[in-house]
């Protein structure tokens, strides 16, 4: 589901099914996060996931930043 501009509050309020799916917790930035993981581990990006670090370890590093990095955006 793509994010529809909605506030959190809002989406919790009209009982969304994302804000069910994330427990009223930073829905927009969770969804966010997932979607865009979601195409980063396409059988199309090999080669930028490659890019990005060559290792595990690395990679879990990349995703650590990136769902800190787009969780810091959630306006309270």
């Amino acid at each position: 589901m793509l994010h529809n501009r909605a506030p959190n509050s809002t989406l919790i309020q009209e009982g969304s099914p994302l804000a069910a799916k994330y427990q009223n917790k930073s829905i927009a930035e969770q969804n966010s996060v997932d979607l865009a993981w979601a195409h980063l581990m396409g059988k199309e990006y090999p080669d930028l996931r490659a890019c990005i670090s060559p290792r595990d370890e690395e990679f879990a590093r990349f995703r650590s930043l990136v769902v800190n990095s787009v969780m810091a955006t959630e306006y309270v």
